[in-house]
């Protein structure tokens, strides 16, 4: 299984070898470096979501996730995994913020830790070439991930190792 999330301006995404979706509320009113093939709706945070703190954020979030089921959301990210496989590239779920940031984080690391507690699969990080803008990088090794020592953490327990 080859699914991955990211952020949208992810500038590894121009390598044609990945199948791009938002799981966003909206797409990107910026222009992008690729194809979008779509945007998964069901993946995305209802709008009142957007202004709570992390923990609230997450217990709503996998309460909306659970409300549209498990095997629903499977059968979906399967199909998408499918429809990316046929065009022989990996499946990429996006949205938009750069989570290698201190203090910033999103429901798209939230959906890989609620997705590996439904199937048992990991959902890693897209390693992303370009550095964060003007912020401090919460752990040094975001800014050159290699496949090797790459490790996904939740954004609810960042021991650092």
């Amino acid at each position: 299984m080859a699914i991955w999330t990211s952020r949208y301006n992810n500038k590894e995404l121009a390598n044609d070898k990945y199948y791009p979706v938002g799981i966003s509320i909206g797409k990107p009113r910026f222009r992008l470096g690729y194809n979008l093939k779509g945007q998964c709706t069901p993946l995305a945070p209802k709008g009142n979501m957007l202004k709570m703190d992390a923990g609230s954020f997450r217990q709503a979030y996998y309460e909306k996730l659970e409300e549209t089921g498990a095997g629903e959301i499977i059968s979906i990210v399967t199909a998408l995994e499918e429809r990316a496989k046929k065009e022989g590239k990996e499946l990429v779920l996006l949205c938009f913020e750069d989570i290698r940031i201190d203090g910033d984080w999103c429901h798209r690391a939230i959906f890989a830790e609620w997705w590996e507690e439904r199937t048992g699969q990991r959902i890693k990080e897209l390693p992303d070439p370009t550095p964060p803008k003007g912020k401090k990088v919460s752990n040094p090794a975001w800014g050159d991930i290699k496949e090797d020592n790459y490790k996904q953490m939740s954004m609810f327990d960042r021991a650092d190792e």
